[in-house]
């Protein structure tokens, strides 16, 4: 016989059925074990069904419903700033300390390292009364932008977006100042032997020639730069080829295609060239920091040397130690290191018979890749997941929305990974462009610094789509600590195998930066209203 469907089931499960009908279900059912199995389901129920009605209906607790109280601080803030006390400081003792502890001992005295390479002598003195505009500048240009991308809830932020305008507005009208004498040459510039500029000098120009005296620094943007005269402040070239043959009191800074210094430099000399030689003549009072593709010391330099590079020949005198990170080295007959000598290159250096060293060469070969036998490189691994699980708990505790934007946005990979690769070229070109102006500076260095900070949480975030895909979708923040902590392991895991990581960074870093594009487009988009149906 045919089997049962659900009404004629609930009709006998109830005993309304007629005599001869329930028999025939009955008996059907004894020996049809689908509509057996249909029967005890329909049975339980109704089961449950009629317990759910007769049961009384529970209160909802008071504490329930009272209001959350908005005086307590959440232990997801706590945490996320103790955590991330702890990471500064383990950042700092363990990164920024020690390098700048080295960066001192190659010539660099000053506290911070910015302040000194870009406003304390490399640049002229005028920029240290526009020093704090910049800084004030760069927050007022992040504090506009975080208003912007919550101005859906203006309404709460009127007063606060006020006053952020009106904090840009006056800074962005920066002081007329007369810092230095500004020339453009046409197209060639010389400052004649005999004259004298009384404060400092920019020039623009294809070549630069400097005979006369300059009572203040030198900042030159040339094809060619010969300094023949006096500069009693710091040099801060860029050009093609730069030559110091005079006297310069100050510092040298350069980024050249070839830089050589004949003459007297009396504090330190730094290049970053592809030839960076010191003539026979030349003198460095301080130390010197060099990155150069092949580079010749013949003069004579008091303090440190810390190179980094192709091929380096020493043939000069060097009044302190010598660090040397590069292919190879060459010591001349007549060169005199009176400090310690550290050279890590590929092959053990050259070192003639008349050479005077005051101790034997620390050589380390140099080593392409990690030391996969060492415990210190796996410790060190651990503290950058450390590092990047922190960062990542402080954006999920702080912004759980963004997070868990741009950890869904990961799922479209096509999008992600065109926009990745447009926005990693696109924004530093931006940013460098916008520097060229005074008034743009302050938003083009916040640019680049949130550009580096976008680049470094990508992992975050493609470790969170990772644990996800992984232990399946979770709800809340709890789940989202614990997958992220896995994907991020990992990530992690396949940056430290010897063939793949390198494309498994460049994967990450492009596929982050599209989902944290796509995110912040989602976020800032305008919300369209519902058409009336």
């Amino acid at each position: 016989m045919n089997h049962f469907d659900e009404m004629n089931c609930l009709l006998y499960l109830e005993g309304q059925l007629e005599p001869d009908r329930a028999r025939e279900v009955a008996e059907h059912a004894a020996s049809c074990a689908g509509c057996r199995d249909l029967l005890r389901a329909l049975k339980t129920e109704g089961v449950w069904l009629r317990q759910a009605l007769s049961a009384e209906e529970d209160s909802v607790p008071a504490r329930l419903m009272e209001a959350p109280e908005r005086g307590s601080a959440p232990w997801g803030w706590i945490a996320a700033l103790g955590l991330a006390a702890g990471g500064m400081y383990t950042l700092w003792s363990g990164i920024v300390e020690p390098w700048r502890a080295q960066a001192e001992q190659a010539g660099f005295t000053q506290g911070n390292f910015l302040t000194m390479l870009f406003f304390s002598g490399s640049f002229w003195k005028g920029w240290d009364s526009m020093r704090s505009l910049m800084e004030f500048m760069a927050m007022a240009t992040l504090g506009i932008v975080v208003t912007w991308l919550f101005r859906r809830h203006w309404k709460r932020f009127t007063t606060v977006g006020v006053v952020m305008s009106a904090v840009a507005c006056a800074l962005a009208m920066a002081p007329t100042a007369n810092a230095a004498d500004v020339k453009h040459g046409d197209p060639n510039y010389t400052l004649a032997s005999g004259q004298e500029i009384k404060t400092d000098l920019i020039v623009f120009a294809d070549t630069t020639r400097i005979d006369g005296d300059v009572d203040g620094d030198l900042i030159a943007w040339s094809r060619n730069i010969i300094v023949n005269g006096h500069v009693k402040g710091d040099v801060l070239a860029w050009g093609q080829d730069v030559r110091v043959n005079g006297t310069v009191d100050g510092n040298v800074r350069t980024l050249a295609q070839t830089a050589t210094v004949a003459g007297s430099v009396a504090r330190n000399f730094m290049a970053w060239t592809g030839q960076a030689d010191l003539d026979e003549k030349g003198t460095i009072g301080g130390s010197a920091t060099l990155g150069a593709g092949n580079s010749t010391l013949s003069g004579k330099i008091a303090g440190d040397v810390l190179a980094f590079g192709g091929h380096y020949e020493l043939d000069g005198s060097f009044g302190r130690n010598v660090m040397l990170h590069s292919e190879e080295l060459s010591i001349g007959s007549t060169a005199e290191i009176k400090g310690s000598t550290k050279y890590e290159g590929n092959h053990e250096a050259e070192v003639a018979s008349g050479a005077k060293l005051a101790s034997p060469i620390d050589f380390v070969t140099l080593k392409h890749g990690p030391d996969y036998k060492q415990v210190r490189y796996y410790w060190h691994q651990t503290l950058l997941w450390g590092a990047s699980f922190l960062f990542g708990l402080v954006v999920l505790l702080l912004a759980p929305g963004f997070f868990f934007d741009a950890q869904d946005a990961c799922k479209k990979v096509a999008p992600a990974v065109g926009f990745g690769v447009l926005f990693l070229i696109a924004t530093p070109i931006a940013a460098v462009l916008i520097c060229f102006t005074i008034v743009g500076i302050g938003v083009g260095i916040s640019t680049v610094l949130l550009y580096f900070v976008a680049a470094y949480s990508t992992q975050v975030f493609v470790g969170g789509w990772l644990g996800e895909k992984l232990l399946g979708p979770g709800t809340g923040i709890a789940p989202a600590v614990g997958r992220l902590a896995l994907g991020l392991g990992i990530l992690r895991i396949l940056r430290m195998l010897p063939y793949v990581r390198g494309a498994v960074f460049c994967a990450v870093l492009v596929w982050g930066m599209g989902a944290l594009v796509l995110a912040f487009y989602k976020r800032i988009r305008p919300q369209l209203a519902p058409a009336a149906a």
